[in-house]
């Protein structure tokens, strides 16, 4: 009985350690499929940050492009809204308290992106000076092409001579014409 017993023993002993094995097996492929479907979960969530932050930076990118191009655009004047440059240009004379007058716009067809003004600015001398300036200055890539000034004095009256007054009134013209740069 002891032989049965110990074949017994054994053979319940070479069972287990098969079994045994064959969960260790199990638990390693277990293991093994876990870590696989780990690391591919985490290199997604690394594609998927990396997309993100791609995304935000190239959406910062176009923002400061558009802001760029903006800021181009505003040195050049649309010749389909060449209303709104004439408008300025009105402007100007009114805050310098002058007047001033747009005397021709014209799109030359042999030189391209470029509009040629003719202006005529009348008004005291300080005025007149200013406006000039602030032509020169203004926000657009302005070329000065002409400019001519000249001081107009009125003729005195009778009145004026034979009460020995003389208020004179004299004002200045400026005849300016200069290309600016236009964005077509």
């Amino acid at each position: 009985m002891k032989k049965s017993r110990t074949i017994l023993i054994l053979i319940i002993s070479i069972i287990t350690t098969i079994l045994v094995i064959c969960l260790f097996v199990f638990f390693l492929k277990i293991i093994k499929n876990k870590n696989e479907h780990t690391s591919a979960v985490l290199s997604t969530l690394e594609q998927k940050m990396k997309e993100k932050e791609n995304t935000a930076m190239f959406s910062e990118k176009i923002t400061e492009i558009k802001s760029i191009q903006s800021s181009i655009d505003s040195h050049f004047v649309d010749p389909n809204e060449i209303d709104v440059f004439v408008g300025y240009l009105e402007n100007i004379g009114i805050r310098t308290g002058v007047n001033v007058l747009v005397k021709n716009i014209e799109i030359p067809l042999k030189t391209k992106n470029v509009i040629s003004c003719k202006l005529s600015i009348v008004g005291n001398f300080q005025g007149v000076a200013k406006t000039i300036a602030l032509l020169e200055n203004i926000p657009y890539q302005v070329n000065v092409t002409q400019m001519y000034i000249n001081k107009e004095t009125m003729p005195l009256s009778n009145e004026e001579i034979k009460s020995g007054k003389v208020i004179g009134s004299s004002s200045w013209q400026a005849d300016i014409s200069f290309n600016i740069l236009s964005s077509q």
